[in-house]
């Protein structure tokens, strides 16, 4: 919150998301981006800095928990896609695929 009572938007991921506005104006953009983020391509930075293609799971305030995705040109080389991945928050292991 500004000193001028305005709400500086920030995600799941705690990633800044717009300038200071109003609340009604926040929660909205919130919801939006929220449900977007569900639905994005993400990947995932592994121990060996490989950057590999998942999916977003779950959300709390805590953590964001992630699974493999399959990778359109690693068919033959499909992950296990049961595993999954908890990562503490903020982290810069998550990046959007876009």
């Amino acid at each position: 919150m500004t000193d001028e009572g305005l709400f500086i938007p920030y995600d799941l991921l705690r990633r800044r998301c717009g300038e200071p506005m109003e609340s009604t104006e926040a929660e909205e953009l919130l919801d939006t981006v929220g449900l977007q983020a569900l639905g994005e391509q993400w990947l995932l930075r592994t121990e060996g800095d490989a950057w590999v293609p998942v999916g977003i799971q779950e959300f709390s305030r805590e953590a964001v928990t992630v699974a493999p995705r399959l990778d359109d040109r690693a068919v033959a080389k499909a992950p296990d896609l049961t595993a999954t991945v908890m990562l503490s928050l903020p982290t810069d292991r998550l990046r959007s695929a876009e």
